[in-house]
């Protein structure tokens, strides 16, 4: 069924995209009123609905990045990956059952996670990143050796060995997302019911590339081993329960060109994962340092396997990687 104001609000998005200075990359879409954009004005809608403001908001936003170049389309994807996210704790939390939306809710300052689900028993703070990982293809395209983890003399080994360097792990990203989400929900105070921190990232199929910086055993970030401390002593992001790995920036970017995977039922579903011959699940792993271990609904509600329990290993921590061209 239609949103009772999905005529009111496509022609102020058509108004947004469409009559802008310059292209946009989302111009085909709206302008053909394809599936996308209808998905796309009803999302809007229900955001609206929950948090007035929230959809304005992000349409104005989104409208904003124009211009074809790589940077627009990134960030574009980017906004839309926290749109993904966001309605899958919508459709899963349900205000009738009493869960509150708040859409980049802010506490005691200013910086602010996407947005928090508040219920009766608990309330969770989501942190989505989808980072720039086109530059990094595109330099390591023809590297037959990756480093998905920084362990320690591994690199100078690998080198010495074959000749060549290795492509070397990102984690310096992970750790910057960490680092950021910590920021943001160590800046809620305490209330009645306990408070969770889950930082999401939208990664490509190459999952392990996210999972490996976060949870390797001899390096991970959210380990014991980790190799990020200060003054000697591990970095501990305790407001941080638990970080999900996606593969939602390969998705949603083939949706975008037409070519939406045939696990999702349309442009902006999240997906599901346990029917033989679809994706590798999201991908969960736990913070050992939390003050908080996330719920298990949370964590089923993503689908999310427990980080090494996958069988696909795309979809877990490796030391090393021979890339056969």
């Amino acid at each position: 069924m239609t949103h009772k104001n999905f005529q009111a609000m496509r022609e102020e998005i058509d108004a947004a995209i469409l009559g802008g200075e310059g292209r946009h990359f989302l111009d085909f879409h709206f302008a053909n009123h394809n599936e996308f954009a209808q998905e796309f004005i009803e999302l809007i809608c229900v955001l609206e609905d929950l948090c007035p403001g929230a959809g304005c908001a992000t349409v104005k936003k989104i409208s904003s990045l124009r211009g074809t170049d790589r940077a627009m389309y990134e960030q574009i994807v980017q906004a839309l990956c926290e749109l993904i996210i966001g309605k899958r704790f919508i459709e899963a939390f349900p205000a009738d059952e009493g869960f509150k939306l708040d859409w980049e809710p802010t506490d005691m300052g200013k910086a602010n996670p996407e947005f928090m689900i508040e219920g009766p028993e608990w309330r969770v703070l989501v942190e989505v990143k989808c980072p720039s990982l086109y530059e990094y293809e595109i330099k390591n395209r023809s590297a037959t050796q990756q480093l998905p983890a920084r362990i320690p003399g591994l690199k100078d080994f690998i080198s010495e060995f074959s000749g060549a360097e290795p492509a070397l792990p990102l984690d310096n990203k992970l750790k910057d997302f960490l680092v950021s989400a910590e920021r943001k929900f160590s800046s809620f105070g305490e209330i009645s019911v306990p408070t969770y921190g889950l930082l999401v990232v939208c990664w490509t199929e190459r999952m392990f590339e996210a999972v490996s910086p976060l949870s390797n055993e001899i390096c991970g970030l959210l380990t014991l081993a980790s190799f990020y401390r200060k003054d000697g002593e591990v970095v501990k992001f305790a407001h941080v329960s638990g970080v999900v790995t996606t593969q939602h920036q390969s998705f949603l970017q083939r949706a975008l060109a037409g070519r939406r995977p045939s696990h999702l039922m349309s442009d902006l579903d999240y997906g599901s994962y346990w029917t033989p011959g679809t994706p590798a699940n999201p991908i969960f792993s736990p913070n050992e340092f939390a003050k908080r271990h996330l719920p298990q609904e949370i964590i089923d509600v993503l689908e999310a396997v427990m980080v090494g329990h996958h069988l696909d290993p795309i979809a877990s921590p490796m030391d090393f990687i021979i890339w056969l061209h």
